[in-house]
C-alpha cells in the first residue's frame, strides 16, 4: 500500500526548483535536495522520482510560472510596442532584484542541459515555442496598428525579440546597471520599429 504524502508537495517543489536554479542541475546533490525540501533521500524519490526527474518537474514548473507572467504582461491594454517594452522592463526589474545571481531558469537549463537530454530539450524547446508564438502575435497587432516596422515578417521579428529578450537576462546576470540595461531596451525597440 503505497504512503501518503505528509508535506506539501507545492512548497516542497518550490523548495527544490530554487535549489536547481541556483546551482543548476549538475551543481545539485541529493544532499543539496535533502538540505532544501526537508525530506528524506526515500521521501524524495519515492514522490518524485529521481533526481532528473525532480528537475523536470521544478523546470515545468518554472516554466508554467514564467509563461503566466508573460501573459499578465500581455494582457495589459497597451499598444503592441509599449507591451514588448513592458516586457523587457519587466525582466531589468528581474535582473535588478535578484540578488542570488540566479538568472534564468530556463535560460540555465538550456545553456547547462539542453543538448544532452532530449526530455529536457523538450522542456526548453516548447517554452521557446510558446515564446516566439506569443510574441509573433503581438508583433502582427504592432504592424496592424502601425508601431512595428512591417517590411520584415513577424515571425522573423519575434524570433529576434526572443533573442534579444534571452540574451537581456544573459547580461543581465554581469551588468546590474540600470542605465546600460534601459539603453539595451531602446535599442532592442528601435529596431523592430
Amino acid at each position: 500500500m503505497p504512503r501518503t504524502e505528509v508535506f506539501d508537495r507545492e512548497e516542497v517543489l518550490e523548495r527544490a526548483k530554487h535549489t536547481f536554479w541556483l546551482k543548476g542541475y549538475n551543481g545539485t546533490s541529493m544532499q543539496d535536495l535533502v538540505d532544501a525540501m526537508g525530506l528524506n533521500r526515500s521521501s524524495i524519490y519515492n514522490s518524485f522520482g529521481s533526481k532528473g526527474e525532480l528537475y523536470e518537474l521544478t523546470l515545468q514548473k518554472y516554466r508554467s510560472e514564467a509563461a503566466q507572467w508573460r501573459q499578465k504582461v500581455f494582457d495589459k491594454e497597451k499598444t503592441a510596442i509599449e507591451t514588448i517594452g513592458l516586457l523587457f522592463l519587466y525582466g531589468m526589474q528581474d535582473i535588478l532584484r535578484d540578488t542570488e545571481n540566479k538568472g534564468c531558469m530556463m535560460i540555465n537549463c538550456s545553456t547547462e542541459l539542453g543538448n544532452q537530454d532530449e526530455g529536457i530539450q523538450g522542456i526548453c524547446t516548447k517554452n521557446q515555442e510558446d515564446f516566439v508564438a506569443s510574441l509573433d502575435e503581438l508583433v502582427q497587432r504592432g504592424q496592424k496598428e502601425g508601431n512595428i516596422r512591417d517590411d520584415e515578417k513577424s515571425l522573423v521579428l519575434a524570433h529576434y525579440l526572443v533573442t534579444a529578450f534571452n540574451g537581456f537576462r544573459i547580461t543581465g546576470l554581469n551588468i546590474k546597471d540600470e542605465k546600460v540595461l534601459k539603453g539595451i531596451i531602446q535599442n532592442v525597440l528601435k529596431t523592430i520599429t
